[in-house]
């Protein structure tokens, strides 16, 4: 499969003088972590969850209410982009080196989509390697009572898009992702006064905003039970289990790993 075939042509994309809030409903809505940003008609970077996550827990950022913040105070400009012509293994490498969410595709000038992290995924999907193969053992993991800014720390530091939520046994309650932690911080400070948000940030607990239900599999599945999981789930991973304990974590960076492991120099 050529990689002009795997991208999503009709991508969505936000001005740049957008309020931020409706990026993040946009993104929330279509299970993305990025999206592109747009001037005068011209896609001109990308704004990730990862870049918003940085900024809105900063000192500076905490007077400002979030429905005042704009696209153009986050976005970034693209650190890559691909052609209709780029191999599908080369653009799992730019994804990995880059810790992209995506890749915008172009032809000259001439936009042409975007290759999201799902897209690569696809490519998987019928795959039956064991995930016990692939998945990443060494994980950061939190305590459904540690606090959000504690796992918002945990979560850049080592760029994982996810992160278990475990019992005082180590036994697997859930998790979290970056757009939950987002999500949680952008309605504490639209909602909380500034005069008390030092104090009751303390208070705010993973309890609050994980996510009981998120995905896990065993360490018996393939890799394409695994993937298969993922998109059907519009999460960035699933986390491995043995039983009810967490063992690993296997996410699109696995994923970009086997194909790049895997995949021949011209795919």
């Amino acid at each position: 499969m050529k990689l002009t075939d795997m991208a999503t042509k009709d991508a969505p994309a936000l001005n740049k003088n957008r309020p931020l809030l409706d990026a993040l409903d946009l993104m929330e809505k279509q299970g993305l972590e990025s999206i592109c940003v747009s001037d005068d008609g011209k896609i001109v970077g990308v704004l990730s969850c990862a870049d918003i996550l940085t900024k809105i827990g900063t000192q500076r950022l905490r007077a400002v209410s979030p429905g005042s913040l704009y696209i153009s105070g986050f976005m970034s400009n693209f650190q890559a982009v691909v052609s209709n012509d780029t191999p599908v293994r080369k653009a799992a490498k730019l994804m990995l080196e880059l810790n992209a969410d995506l890749l915008p595709m172009f032809y000259g000038d001439m936009f042409l989509g975007v290759v999201y992290r799902s897209n690569m995924a696809k490519v998987v999907q019928e795959r039956t390697e064991a995930v016990s193969q692939l998945v990443r053992r060494k994980f950061p993991s939190v305590r459904s009572s540690d606090r959000v800014i504690h796992a918002r720390k945990l979560i850049l530091e080592s760029g994982s898009h996810l992160i278990p939520v475990m019992n005082d046994d180590g036994r697997y309650l859930g998790a979290v992702t970056r757009g939950d932690l987002l999500k949680a911080l952008i309605d504490f400070h639209m909602y909380v006064p500034e005069k008390y948000q030092k104090a009751r940030i303390r208070q705010l607990s993973i309890s609050n905003v994980m996510r009981a239900d998120y995905p896990s599999i065993g360490e018996g599945a393939t890799l394409g039970e695994a993937t298969r999981k993922i998109l059907e789930n519009r999460c960035p991973g699933v986390v491995v289990v043995n039983g009810l304990v967490p063992v690993g974590i296997l996410s699109t960076d696995e994923i970009l790993t086997f194909i790049v492991s895997t995949f021949p120099e011209e795919q």
